[in-house]
């Protein structure tokens, strides 16, 4: 089947969003004049941000509460070749009714694919769907939703273009090579390092790493004052808030490595190729098995498999992520200065 319009839906998140990118790369390889488009239903600002150096990718923010954006999506995009909608993302989950529906109104009458999940009755609205398998990893579950569209696997890893910002570093008085970056916030709790353990870690890497090397704290605006307190006593940067994405790709580009928690900018990271250790929930580490960026990629994953027990708990600065081992994280790391400095 020829596709001349292939849309994917995404939660409105970075590494959602890079998982649709990676779909959409697949697509675009096979059928180069095909119009492809995300859409999401918030921070599509930022995600045309994230995608600048993608200009075929159209980015779309419709939801319930501006009729006018859906109604322009539908006269857009009516009668794509494909849609595509994601994943649930856990485990007795369900991807958005309505995006269900509003995706099948815009899919051709077999174009439109998805993944099982708890809603009973996908079957009356999907043309194909794909069983989800919480365990597996996101860019694995892609290839096989791209499988059963019948649209040909032309890039085997997800990857992300490098960002054409000249003068990055010169604004943030760094040199290439010569810092590290810690991106230490997660956007919730329930994922994330609590404010103590963010201030050990950034104090033992600070007594660590060698004094030519700088340290610089990434982040929103919204987690600037936190970062600042972070930073208060070492000798760590923040330039969290003062950064656009494409300004992160390229500081990103140029750092020794990034030490991160599970977020966008670690799978930016990875998908750029650089040296990335990750500091993930037990929950979240299926995002970082050998089928999401290849057994060659240069990512360390750290988590604690054993403090939360037999299942996960779900609870603020969960014990699986804020009871890593930091001496074997600073090993590590030390291990890739000496490689690369």
């Amino acid at each position: 089947m020829e596709i001349k319009k292939a849309l994917t839906f995404r939660a409105s998140s970075i590494g959602d969003c890079l998982m649709g990118k990676y779909v959409l790369e697949n697509i675009h390889m096979q059928f180069p004049n095909a119009r492809c488009g995300i859409v999401v239903g918030s921070r599509g600002a930022m995600i045309r941000d994230l995608f600048a150096e993608y200009p075929w990718i159209e980015v779309i923010e419709v939801n319930r509460r501006s009729p006018r954006a859906l109604w322009s999506l539908w006269r857009s995009w009516q009668g794509s070749d494909l849609v595509i909608t994601q994943y649930a993302g856990k485990e007795g989950g369900a991807f958005s009714l309505p995006s269900k529906l509003f995706a099948r109104v815009l899919a051709r009458a077999s174009g439109l694919v998805g993944f099982t999940d708890a809603f009973a009755y996908n079957r009356f609205i999907y043309s194909n769907l794909v069983p989800f398998e919480p365990t597996a990893e996101p860019a694995e579950m892609e290839r096989r939703v791209l499988i059963a569209a019948g649209v040909r696997l032309s890039v085997p890893l997800p990857t992300l273009s490098k960002s054409r910002e000249p003068g990055t570093l010169s604004r943030f008085d760094l040199v290439s090579g010569k810092y590290v970056i810690m991106h230490l916030f997660s956007g919730a709790k329930t994922r994330g390092l609590s404010l103590e353990g963010k201030c050990e870690l950034v104090r033992q890497v600070a007594d660590m790493l060698p004094p030519e090397v700088a340290i610089v704290l990434t982040g929103t605006s919204q987690e600037r004052d936190e970062a600042l307190q972070v930073a208060e006593g070492t000798r760590a940067r923040v330039i969290a808030k003062k950064t656009t994405l494409q300004e992160v790709v390229s500081l990103i580009e140029s750092s020794i490595c990034v030490v991160s928690v599970d977020t966008g900018v670690a799978h930016m990271t990875a998908q750029l190729g650089k040296h990335l250790v990750v500091l993930t929930t037990c929950l979240g580490a299926h995002w970082w098995g050998p089928k999401q960026y290849g057994e060659s990629s240069r990512v360390v994953v750290y988590t604690n498999r054993t403090a939360c027990g037999k299942t996960h708990v779900l609870v603020a600065y969960p014990p699986c992520i804020n009871e890593i081992n930091i001496s074997n994280l600073l090993s590590k790391l030390k291990v890739i200065m000496n490689d690369t400095v």
